[in-house]
């Protein structure tokens, strides 16, 4: 199991590897991550990995193009709709505002 917390919500759970994280904001909509596409295609859900970016597998192309429009570098923001737990461990992300 790995530990997420969610800032500036404070919310944090445990996941198991293979989790999507918008399973998990979705069942916990106290994480306080907003959603509108949940497709990688509006950039709402735009988080900063604070800790543990190497939990989290690599972005495809879809997410990829989406933070490319924001200006986002991929090795610190990522879209929560996208990110999928990949190993154990410790993920903080805080939402980034729009």
């Amino acid at each position: 199991m790995a530990k997420v917390r969610f800032e500036p919500a404070g919310y944090e759970t445990e996941i198991a590897p293979g989790t999507r994280f918008i399973d998990v904001t979705d069942e916990h909509p106290e994480a306080e991550v907003p959603y509108s596409c949940r497709s990688a295609s509006c950039g709402t859900c735009r988080v900063a990995v604070v800790e543990g970016m190497e939990l989290i597998a690599e972005p495809e192309d879809d997410e990829l193009e989406v933070l490319e429009v924001f200006g986002d570098d991929p090795k610190s923001i990522r879209l929560c709709c996208q990110i999928r737990l990949r190993s154990e461990g410790r993920v903080v992300l805080r939402v980034v505002e729009p």
